[in-house]
């Protein structure tokens, strides 16, 4: 087991996430609790941090889970900040992430994935 020095924020869908991709006549998942990202943020010394760091990536998180539903950034809500992520996911954090595989961790740009 590795420690990893990143506290991990998880977006379950919320209603509102559920309801706009509902409107896109996009087939629905049976099971939302297995639906939403776990994104890795750097470690925060207090909540007060935490929450300044979550809202400095509210953005990019959201359009991350938009995308996932939709490719066409005109299709998605108007409002992508932090508000919005906090009431279309329910944000579960934890301060401490640890890595139980064996094989070695990948890092690349998402633009650089074909599969993305």
């Amino acid at each position: 087991m590795k420690f990893i020095n990143r506290c991990v924020v998880s977006l379950k869908p919320a209603q509102p996430f559920i309801d706009w991709v509902k409107s896109l006549g996009a087939d629905l998942p049976e099971d939302w609790s297995l639906e939403g990202g776990a994104y890795l943020l750097d470690e925060q010394d207090t909540e007060e941090a935490l929450n300044i760091i979550i809202d400095q990536n509210a953005c990019d998180m959201m359009e991350n889970e938009l995308s996932a539903w939709e490719e066409d950034p005109a299709r998605w809500p108007r409002e992508r900040n932090a508000t919005q992520l906090r009431s279309w996911f329910q944000l579960h954090v934890a301060v401490a992430g640890f890595d139980l595989g064996k094989d070695d961790l990948m890092r690349a740009d998402l633009a650089d994935l074909e599969v993305m």
